[in-house]
This record gives structure tokens, sequence and C-alpha cells, in this order.
């Protein structure tokens, strides 16, 4: 397709010729049921009738706060027919940020699975099982009489975490996504042969990729709800049931699965490709890996802000590429022909050639800008400082990096204070926001800590009155998704300050870090009662020290859902599978579970210390004989 402005090469023209292509092809593969092409084609035309008939014209914003169901890609796929911008939001939004979100979007309709209301238009809500009742739709809209369309137009708006407290809403043309589909069927090949995977949340940028260059392509999609589906197991399960070829995640997801043992080709036997994203993955275990899948999977690395339309580098991994990598992580890849890019200095100028500078990100498929937001669009989105002879637009990224002989790009860190987790991108200035507008807060810094071996958010404060930490911390719960929520709360008289007077970031940052003891408080101390507890009834026995390893002794994922279970018993919803993967040990369920306690988690393990601790753990199972329950 040519970048023209012709109705072939928009968005719902391209999914519309696919599904008259492959129309009675699974389109959607949940496993126990599939939708054809043909079907979701005849939904999404009915969702676009039923959307108009709610008022919605070209241009007019749908916020989309839905799980994945064949339902919802029909009311996105309708949004595309009618040229209407749709926001994915977060089902598990606190609802406070929900409301800030629809202040800034205003969207004509929002469709949603919570109790969120829209006072700026409709709200349609959906059945108990997050579906939406399509009887009442009217009869499809055809395609004989479309809205003028143009490639520059915006297709979504794709929200990230905010520096000045407030999330931000990326919008993205329909240009964009063109490309980008265009750079996966050139490395992927035809999409018709593919079963891609959608393991991301539909609010999360990577899902753009899942949903473009595998449904709107042709490849059947095959959605995973992680947040419901919570054991990794049960993905891989899903995976295999449906025959995916192509698997997209965030790094963080892989080593999961990695560390259960599944991340390898009789696991996952029909994986043809491994799409990886969103945030750095540890070159030692990524070699490793790779290794592991010679011959029967392709490694594409791939980086793009959620700003430049998901994806604008990649490398393909190969043994030289890994070699390659001195540092931690490897190549970010080659900047990909749609696009443009400097890497400059703080003056705006071009950094020696191998040097460290900022990069800028440029062309026609980067972003339109933030939402209602002409403040941090400006900031961001930046004249070529270089010249002013025209209008050359670029997105700055704040990713500092050095592009070596060979074009490749080498991250080597940041300019501002935006983090990774997860591969969720989050402003720290955002979360020391979120605190500093409770009562009696002075000031707040949050920096993040590597010190239990799982990177955590941690933030000092200083108050002018006495303040409850569970309190502050419950405070945190409705303002913010539980990704951006602190692990810890450290109160200090006076948070230090740096020669300049500001707050010193290294100071705090060094106080996270440390290792000193503290007494556990009480909720400590009756949390950690409520999950030895929980884990003897799950093992079957006692045997066991806070420090050892579930999975060391013995215990299956079977297993960990009766500990989930038990513990979201006594509050629900405070722990997810995931968390308790992350969290292997009583010691750190515990600091997962009292985040609003200021008490120290429990130091990284080395390898010599892992060993000792297995070991220690493989002897008391085998004390307990062979009569003991298992």
């Amino acid at each position: 397709m040519d970048q023209g402005a012709s109705a072939e090469t928009l968005l719902w023209s391209a999914f519309a010729a696919t599904a008259h292509r492959r129309a009675s092809a699974p389109a959607l593969d949940f496993g126990t049921t599939s939708v054809s092409f043909g079907d979701l084609a005849h939904s999404a035309r009915r969702a676009a009738a039923y959307l108009t008939k709610l008022g919605v014209v070209t241009g007019d914003v749908v916020a989309l706060q839905l799980p994945k169901r064949a339902s919802t890609y029909a009311v996105l796929l309708g949004c595309l027919r009618l040229g209407a911008i749709y926001a994915p939001l977060d089902p598990k939004n606190p609802p406070a940020r929900t409301e800030r979100m629809l202040a800034r979007l205003k969207p004509k309709v929002l469709v949603t699975a919570t109790a969120a209301l829209n006072p700026f238009g409709q709200t349609v809500a959906t059945r108990a099982d997050g579906s939406l009742n399509s009887d009442g739709w009217p009869a499809p809209l055809g395609d004989a009489v479309s809205p003028a369309h143009a490639p520059s137009d915006p297709a979504y708006i794709m929200h990230t975490s905010g520096s000045t407290g407030e999330p931000k809403g990326a919008v993205i043309p329909q240009q964009g996504v063109l490309s980008l589909m265009r750079w996966s069927g050139s490395l992927l090949g035809d999409p018709d042969q593919q079963r891609f995977t959608a393991l991301n949340p539909l609010h999360f940028d990577n899902s753009v990729f899942d949903l473009y260059c595998g449904l709107v392509a042709g490849a059947t999609l095959v959605p995973i709800e992680t947040a419901d589906m919570t054991d990794p197991m049960l993905w891989v399960t899903r995976i295999n049931e449906t025959r995916a070829s192509v698997v997209f995640c965030v790094p963080t997801l892989l080593l999961l699965l990695d560390k259960l043992g599944v991340l390898t080709p009789e696991a996952l036997p029909h994986v043809r490709a491994i799409v990886f994203g969103g945030e750095g993955f540890p070159i030692e275990t990524l070699r490793a890996v790779h290794a592991r899948f010679r011959g029967t999977a392709r490694f594409i690395n791939v980086y793009g802000p959620t700003e430049t339309s998901c994806i604008c580098a990649s490398l393909e991994l190969n043994e030289a590429a890994l070699a390659a990598a001195t540092g931690p992580f490897p190549s970010l890849g080659r900047m990909h022909p749609e696009f443009t890019h400097s890497v400059l200095n703080d003056e705006g100028q071009a950094v020696a050639h191998g040097t460290t500078g900022e990069l800028w990100i440029g062309g026609p498929n980067v972003g339109l800008g933030y939402f209602a937001n002409a403040d941090e669009t400006a900031r961001r989105f930046r004249q070529d400082p270089r010249h002013s002879d025209y209008r050359s637009l670029y997105y700055r990224s704040g990713d500092l990096v050095r592009e070596d002989d060979a074009g490749q790009l080498w991250f080597q860190g940041r300019m501002d204070n935006q983090i990774k987790i997860a591969g969720h991108r989050v402003e720290l200035e955002e979360i020391d926001g979120a605190l500093e507008a409770q009562p009696g807060v002075v000031r707040a810094l949050t920096v993040l800590s590597n010190r239990t071996g799982t990177p955590e958010l941690v933030t000092a404060f200083e108050t002018s009155a006495p303040t409850s930490l569970a309190t502050l911390s419950a405070a945190l719960a409705a303002r913010l998704p539980a990704y951006m929520r602190p692990a810890r709360l450290i109160e200090l008289p006076k948070l230090p300050l740096n020669a300049s007077g500001k707050v010193d970031r290294r100071a705090v940052q060094a106080l996270a870090d440390a290792d000193n003891a503290a007494v556990p408080a009480a909720t400590a101390l009756a949390t950690i009662d409520h999950v030895r507890a929980a884990w003897a009834a799950a093992l079957g026995h006692t045997s066991f020290a806070d420090t050892d390893s579930f999975f060391d002794l013995g215990g299956t994922s079977l297993a960990l859902t009766r500990v989930h279970v038990a513990l979201n018993a006594r509050a629900p919803d405070t722990i997810s599978m995931l968390d308790l993967f992350a969290n292997p040990t009583v010691t750190r369920i515990v600091h997962f579970l009292d985040r609003s306690v200021s008490a120290p988690a429990p130091p990284s393990e080395t390898a010599a210390a892992r060993a000792q601790r297995q070991q220690a753990a493989l002897q008391r199972a085998r004390a307990r004989g062979p009569g003991s329950p298992a």
C-alpha cells in the first residue's frame, strides 16, 4: 500500500479487504469459541451503525473501557469505519483516574465494563461478562458512502503516564499504523498464514501491533486476558491450543515464563516468532533463550515510544547481534526507513558520531501530539532546532542513545525521571504529585529500586502533620493504577537537599536501596502468619523457611492457585497470580502485601545464596520422608 490519500490506504479499508478475502477464516480464536472475519466485519458494520445512532461522526472520540471480547473488537473496528477516534482505557483503573481521563477526552460515547459514567455524552454499559448486547444494534452500515479520510487523520488515542501528574493521550495517525503494518509484513511474511497472540492489554501500546499487524492484516488473533487469566501456565495452554505462531510481549512476561521452565520450543511448539519490547531484556538470559530456540523461532527486539505508532526501530537477533552487546541489553536496532531521526545534544545540535545524545524522531508516522494538551504537545513535539526554514516536526523521546557505524541504536539512559515497570511507561513525577495532593504531605520523591532483585517503586516524603501510612497508601490506590503504586513509603522529617536546594535524588535512591533492618509492624506480623498458613495448606506441610521458594519446595502452579484464593479471600484483589509468581517466598509476598508498611524489603539474592537456599529446601523436603504429604 502507498501513502496516498485514496480510501484504500486507510485502516477500515484494509480490514474490509482482509474480511472479504478471508471471510470464512477465523479472525478471533478464544480457545473454546471463534469468530470468522466475515462475521466480525458484519458486527463491526452494525457497531458503526449503532454508534451513528448515538450521534458519533468522523473525528469524535469514543472511549472504550472494555475487556477482550468479540464485541469489543467489533466496536473498535466500527470506530475505524466511521473515522471516529477510539481511546482504550484500563477497566481496572481507579475510578478517579478514569474520571480525569474522561474530563480531558470529553468523549461522545463511553463504552464500559465498569460503573463509570460519561458526563459528556452517552454511556453504554456491557453485560456482566464484559460483552455488549448487540440485539438492538441497527442493520450494518455499508461501505458505499464513507466519510472523507486522510492518512494523517487520527486513528486512536493511547495514554501514557504524565510528568505533570496527569496521564497524556498520544494521538496517532492512520498513516503511522499503516507504516507499522508494512514493516511487520516485510519482516514476518504473509499474515494470512500466521496466528498472533494478543497478550497485551488493549490500553497498553503494544496491543497496537497485535491488532493491526495481526488481525487487520489478516492473521488470526488469539486474545488472552492476562488480567483475568492470571496463571501464566494457562497462557501457555491457550497459545498451544490455538497454535499461535507469533508472540509479542514485554520481556517481564518472557522472564516469568523462563522462570517457570516453559520458555522452550518443547513447551511452545507452534511459536515461530517471539517479538519483545517496551523494556530491556537482560542480555545473558536472552542469549540462553535464543540458543534454546535456535532453528525453531526468530527473536525480534523492537523499540518505539507510544508517540511513534508503537514501533519505529527493530533488530532481528542472531549470534552476531547478541555477541555485539557489551552492556546489559541488546541493541534497539536500526530506525525504520519511514522515520527520520537525529541524535542531538542539549543545545539541539547533532552529537559527534558514536557519542551519546537524545533521540529525536520525525517523519509522517510520528503522533499528532497529546489530546487537548497543548503545553505537553509543545514540549515534546518540536520543530527541528537546526533550522526554521520550513515545518519539520520531531518527537523528543527523552531517550539517550548512541548510534554505531552500522546505524544500530544503543540505549544509554534517560534525560528525565521516566522509568519502565513491566513495559509500562511511568513518569515518577505523577506518583509524587498524587502523594503531594494528600493533606499534610509537603513534598514527595519517588525512585526505582532494585534492592529486592525485582524493580520496585519507593517514595520518600515529608509532612507538616502526623499522617497514617495506611491512609496515604489507600489514597494512592484511589488515584493510580496498580503498576504505579509504590511498594514502600518512607516518611522523613525532611527530604534531603543538594547544594542547589533541590531534593537530592541520589540521597533518596541510596535510602531506598539501603539494607537497614526495621522491626516489622503489627500488620506485617499478622500478614506473615496468614501467608504461612496459606502456604502450609497448599503444600501440605510446614517444613519451610520464609525465604524458601515455593517452587523449590515442590509447589506447582495449581498449588499456587490455592494460595492465591486464600490470600484474596482475606482481602479481594490484593494480589494476582502474576504477583505470586514474581514473589515466590513468604518474605517477598508479605512485603508485597504490606505496601503501606515502611518495612525493609528482602535483599536481592546472589547465585551462591540461591544455591544454598535451594539445597536447604531440598534437605528439608527429604527430611519429611516419603510418607509425608506433598
